[in-house]
């Protein structure tokens, strides 16, 4: 027994003894790795993104944040191939999911989480990259760098730039995680963009249907924010009018038959249809509320209204290719 403890404790010394020697060399390691990860992690956040197949690469020009601004969000790839695109290709929004988002496109494809084949957004109009007015010069500088910069010819050997196009986002598609999929006639896939992020300034701005395992944890602590904001307003106003609180308290579900009664003692729907007819209440709201939404941008600043729905559909698809090979 003695002896079992005494090489017990010999084993542990050894041990320690290494360890001692070996943590002043890790622990150089340890800081180039964090270095790493993070210049890797900030480069991801502001750069694009290339995204490699045997055929054909796509490279995203943008973040993968993309800020929602109303009927103008656009997100610009470059195609890459050994061949140029199809002129009947097509070009599809797809939503990532809980599924595709937690345990990647393919598995999440096969137990259902696909949401195929999305938002058709193939460019409508194409135009001459040397001699568009659609991009200013600084722009197009700006797309060759990333192509510079960013591709790699020895990850897609025999690849060239075949097409930049200029894809419109739906208002409809909302906020979430999305891919672009570049497909033939048929639905074969022939290239899909890095996932990227549409965000706007809404009560529901978290978005974790479709984020990763490492990318669920913020959007929570965003819904927790929001939602204590939320709540902090209407805290906020039921205490600006007291007599909503005291509703709460009363006989009725909740208090509701004391404000009907109320309501039919000051003239109720006839008093008002009155006040109505005699100063157009109803119809001056309406046109205030329609000016105000139509009038300011509110896309501008990430708000998403009815009327950016309305304009967008309207509108088409929209969108923009050049052909570069």
């Amino acid at each position: 027994m003695l002896a079992t403890l005494l090489l017990t404790s010999l084993a542990f010394l050894v041990l320690a003894i290494f360890l001692g020697s070996q943590i002043p060399k890790m622990a150089p390691q340890a800081l180039q790795a964090v270095y790493n990860y993070t210049v890797e992690t900030l480069q991801y956040l502001n750069d694009g993104e290339m995204c490699y197949g045997k055929k054909y690469s796509t490279l995203r020009h943008t973040r993968p944040f993309i800020y929602y601004a109303g009927t103008r969000t656009v997100v610009p790839i470059s195609v890459f191939g050994k061949e140029p695109l199809p002129d009947d290709r097509k070009v599809f929004l797809q939503r990532r999911g809980y599924r595709t988002g937690l345990l990647g496109w393919t598995l999440g494809s096969l137990l259902g989480g696909a949401h195929l084949p999305g938002w058709d957004v193939t460019p409508q109009t194409h135009d001459v990259w040397s001699a568009t007015t659609r991009l200013t010069t600084k722009q197009r500088a700006q797309y060759d760098a990333d192509i510079s910069h960013l591709f790699s010819s020895a990850s897609a050997p025999g690849q060239t730039l075949q097409q930049t196009l200029l894809v419109h986002i739906p208002v409809a598609s909302g906020d979430g995680y999305f891919r672009l999929r570049v497909t033939s006639r048929k639905g074969e896939d022939l290239a899909v963009s890095g996932v990227f992020r549409v965000g706007s300034l809404t009560w529901a701005s978290a978005q974790p249907r479709g984020a990763s395992i490492v990318g669920i944890v913020p959007e929570l602590g965003v819904r927790a924010a929001f939602l204590t904001a939320k709540t902090a307003a209407w805290t906020a106003f039921y205490a600006s009018f007291p007599f909503l609180t005291l509703a709460t308290y009363l006989p009725g579900q909740p208090g509701t038959r004391w404000l009907s009664y109320a309501y039919r003692l000051a003239g109720g729907d006839t008093r008002k249809q009155e006040l109505d007819e005699r100063y157009g209440l109803s119809k001056g709201w309406g046109q205030a509320k329609e000016s105000v939404q139509s009038g300011v941008p509110f896309g501008a600043v990430g708000v998403r209204t009815g009327v950016d729905l309305k304009r967008d559909a309207e509108a088409g698809r929209g969108g923009i290719w050049f052909e570069r090979a």
